[in-house]
Formats: C-alpha cells, structure tokens, sequence
C-alpha cells in the first residue's frame, strides 16, 4: 500500500509554490518538495531519493501533512538549554559596560571583558558568565569595547638630532 499526501487545493497549490520560490527555510523548501511530489503521484522510495531524506521521514512528512495540512511545513520547536540570561540581564550587563568604570569606583579607566566579567560576578549582577557569553550579549546590544592605547616617549634630549 503506497502513501500519498492528500489532494491539494488551489491555495495550498500556490502557497507551497511560494514558498519553494522564496522560502529562505531549507526545512519548508524539502518539505515542500516532498509534498508536491507526493501530490504528482512519486512514490516514498522516489521522493526519498529526490530529497536525500530517508523514507520513514517521508512518509512522516506526509503524514504530518495529511493531518495539519501547511503547518507541516513549519519548523517544530526543539529543546534545548534554557536561555541563561534574560533580556532585563542582557540590558543590565550592557548599561554597566557602557558605565566608565571610576564611577563604579573601579581603578582603572577602560573596561576589558575580563574586568568587566570580574565586576558583574563581584557585584552579583550575574551569579557567573564567561567571557564568550559576555562578548555574545555585548555585540548582541551593540557595545563595543574600546581598547586602550599606550604609548611611550623617548626622554633623551638629543633624540631630534640622532633622527635627522
């Protein structure tokens, strides 16, 4: 008994077509395919070879179709870590870059992210956080860092002349 996804109608046609054409997803494109091939009467096998996907997860696409219709399309959400920092965090950690540190009463007159990191943990702003994460967010809010420059002069009093 071969599967096939059910008969398409004139909007989830044009739909799935506009989604093949323009769809950034790769995920939607090949789900697209599949359905599309399916409708035109490809069997599982085929469609499978077509896409590069196995045919258990063909016949789960279409499946899935054949039940939700286009939201089978869709991406599913997957688990994964919990965000470690909210939003209301990320801006804490941003406003306090953007700080001059002396007026926090920090020694020294330029933030680096490990003096940075070493003031938000001292100051339970974060309870931890590494360097990486701290650059992510810094970026993410659009902070940078300015690096300090320095530079040293020559004291010797005949340096014009020893130039020339």
């Amino acid at each position: 008994m071969c599967l096939y996804a059910r008969d398409l109608s004139t909007s989830e046609g044009q739909q799935i077509q506009r989604i093949l054409r323009s769809s950034k997803s790769r995920i939607k494109i090949r789900r697209g395919q599949v359905i599309l091939a399916s409708n035109q009467g490809y069997k599982v096998p085929a469609i499978a070879e077509l896409v590069h996907y196995s045919p258990h997860h063909v016949r789960a696409i279409i499946k899935d179709f054949n039940q939700r219709g286009l939201k089978a399309l869709e991406p599913k959400p997957r688990p994964g870590r919990p965000p470690e920092f909210t939003e209301d965090d990320k801006a804490i950690i941003a406003e306090t870059a953007k700080c001059p540190p002396d007026l926090l009463d920090c020694p020294f007159k330029r933030w680096s992210l490990e003096k940075l990191r070493e003031y938000l943990v001292q100051e339970k702003i974060v309870p931890t956080i590494s360097i990486e994460t701290l650059r992510t967010i810094l970026r993410e809010k659009k902070v940078k860092l300015r690096r300090t420059k320095t530079w040293k002069e020559c004291n010797d009093p005949d340096l014009k002349s020893k130039k020339n």
